[in-house]
């Protein structure tokens, strides 16, 4: 039952994930708008959006993993939150913010299992390093 509830929270943070994505794509949008809006999404799901951005690699562990073995749920949100911050930071020109967002969000979809389960219509973690990588690369160029 407690899972359960667990799980349609962190579908409803997916849900508010997606629509910034869309939002992103189609128009600029300002930091507060976008902030106010991760941070909806992290509180979803237990975690702090300033926490996520200020922990290093290492602390972000910590986030995700508050039994000793990271949480699928968590692990994803908070990997999939840093990935559409890194977006925005790279949209708005920000790309040593964004560079470090995405790293941060890579490590954390490496953690992923195949067999999790994540919310419907996301990429795979495997598929979402590939991206990520990508960016990067573009970014050090």
């Amino acid at each position: 039952m407690q899972r359960d509830y667990i799980l349609r929270l962190i579908e409803q943070a997916g849900f508010v994930l997606k629509q910034l994505l869309q939002r992103i794509a189609a128009e600029p949008i300002s930091y507060e708008q976008r902030t106010e809006a991760l941070a909806r999404a992290t509180q979803l799901g237990g975690l702090d959006l300033d926490m996520l951005r200020l922990s290093d690699v290492d602390g972000l562990w910590h986030q995700v993993a508050l039994t000793g073995e990271a949480d699928p749920a968590r692990t994803w949100l908070a990997a999939e939150t840093l990935y559409v911050d890194a977006l925005a930071f790279e949209i708005d020109g920000d790309n040593e913010a964004a560079r470090q967002s995405y790293v941060k969000a890579a490590s954390l979809f490496r953690l992923m299992q195949p067999t999790w389960v994540l919310p419907t219509g996301f990429p795979e973690a495997t598929e979402r390093v590939k991206e990520i990588e990508e960016k990067l690369q573009g970014l050090s160029s």
